[in-house]
């Protein structure tokens, strides 16, 4: 499969080291009678049929050098992984004593597929993970609160752990969005004692 897509479509996202294998691709989840069963169809440019998906970005998910998962990327950079058997990108990277938790899979490539990205959206299990590592680094306040929160059980001794280097403006934001939803619940419960 030709790389050259790939890398041009990661240049024009602002990441400029592409990880070592990528590939653009159009695929689509199928209904196969013959085995009863979906299966997942990369689409070659030669096809010609009913709709697919737009091309994203694929990426293998290797672990201990076996094939884990494929992660794919849109233009929208929403992401969604194939088989959904991976939890991190980098997870070698966990045993570090200093470990990066980005949170994005688009920062983790720009920072040339270095540190770690938690991508298993529905399930924060893995998160305790993060406990092997003395430090852990995150430029996004929520990203890294949300670590904390699920991978060491809001312990306040633990967020000595965490070291965030998100922006001053970000991390107001964080703060006045927190207090807002507060004074709203406060709200709504002033207002439920008064109907009672």
């Amino acid at each position: 499969m030709d790389k050259k897509p790939a890398i041009k479509w990661l240049a024009e996202h602002g990441v400029n080291t592409p990880p070592p294998q990528a590939a653009l691709i159009q695929y689509d989840v199928v209904w196969t009678p013959e085995i009863g069963r979906y299966r997942f169809v990369i689409y070659g440019p030669e096809y010609v049929g009913p709709p697919k998906h737009p091309h994203e970005l694929a990426i293998p998910i290797i672990e201990d050098g076996k094939f884990v998962d494929l992660l794919v990327i849109s233009d929208e950079m929403s992401f969604a992984l194939i088989t959904c058997r991976a939890s991190w990108l980098g997870r070698e990277n966990l045993t570090l004593p200093v470990v990066r938790l980005h949170t994005h899979p688009m920062d983790w490539l720009e920072a040339g597929s270095t540190g770690v990205c938690h991508i298993a959206p529905v399930s924060r299990k893995a998160l305790k993970e993060l406990a092997k590592a003395k430090t852990i680094e995150c430029s996004d306040i929520e990203t890294a609160l949300e670590a904390w929160d699920w991978g060491f059980a809001s312990d306040e001794t633990e967020l000595a752990r965490f070291e965030i280097d998100d922006t001053p403006r970000s991390i107001q934001a964080y703060y006045e969005s927190l207090v807002r939803w507060h004074a709203t619940r406060v709200v709504a419960d002033m207002e439920r004692e008064r109907l009672c």
